[in-house]
C-alpha cells in the first residue's frame, strides 16, 4: 500500500497533505486526545481509510474504515438504542395521558 506518510525520529512532524506528512515514528502521551481526522476519505483497492493526526506532536496513521455490509450480517435485529427509544416514546406518551386526565 503506497502511503503519503514517512515516519521519522530526525525529521520534525510536518503536515503537507495530500501531499506528504512527516510523523514521529510513535505516539506521544498526547495523541490519544488529540487526534483529528484530516482530508477526505481515501480509497486504496477496496480498502478505505482516513488520515488522523495528532494535533500537539504530529503522530499520523491511516484509520481503516471496515468494509462489511451491515445489512448482510446475520441476527443483527433490533439494536439496543431501538428499543431503548421504543420504551422512551412509551413513557412519554403515557406521561402525557397522565397530565391530560
Amino acid at each position: 500500500m503506497v502511503t503519503i506518510i514517512e515516519y521519522s525520529a530526525e525529521k520534525k512532524a510536518r503536515n503537507s497533505y495530500p501531499y506528504k506528512i512527516i510523523s514521529p515514528p510513535i505516539p506521544g502521551r498526547c495523541c490519544q486526545a488529540r487526534m483529528n481526522r484530516i482530508g477526505a476519505m481515501q480509497a486504496d483497492g477496496d480498502n478505505k481509510f482516513y488520515y488522523k493526526r495528532c494535533s500537539r506532536c504530529g503522530f499520523t496513521v491511516r484509520e481503516f474504515v471496515p468494509t462489511t455490509d451491515i445489512d448482510r450480517v446475520p441476527g443483527v435485529g433490533v439494536s439496543g438504542w431501538d428499543r431503548t427509544e421504543i420504551w422512551l416514546d412509551r413513557i412519554q406518551r403515557e406521561a402525557q395521558a397522565d397530565i391530560a386526565a
